[in-house]
């Protein structure tokens, strides 16, 4: 069967895009993965940095992983974080439209 040269050109234009698409979820699941990643790194530094080792010992915020000292800059970190996640993922939509 012979295209011409218009089917060829649509078919081509049809696989880029499929090949755009799979790239594109690719690298969104790469990026979600990372920020998952990321999250559990987060809290594994918040536990092991924290000063705390016994569980009853507990702080003013009621957390017994974390110190009083450390508050505000752990609510600051993991809001930093999710915000950050917020716009990729609001660029990433973007992008697609």
């Amino acid at each position: 069967m012979k295209y011409t040269t218009e089917d060829a050109l649509k078919e081509i234009n049809r696989r880029a895009e499929i090949i755009l698409k799979n790239r594109e979820r690719r690298m969104l699941n790469a990026l979600a993965t990372t920020a998952g990643v990321t999250l559990v790194a987060l809290f594994a530094v918040i536990g092991e940095f924290s000063g705390a080792r016994i569980p009853e010992m507990q702080s003013d915020y009621g957390a017994f992983i974390l110190s009083a000292e450390t508050g505000g800059y752990v609510l600051t970190a993991v809001l930093g974080f999710i915000l950050g996640v917020c716009v990729t993922l609001v660029v990433k939509r973007l992008k697609n439209k």
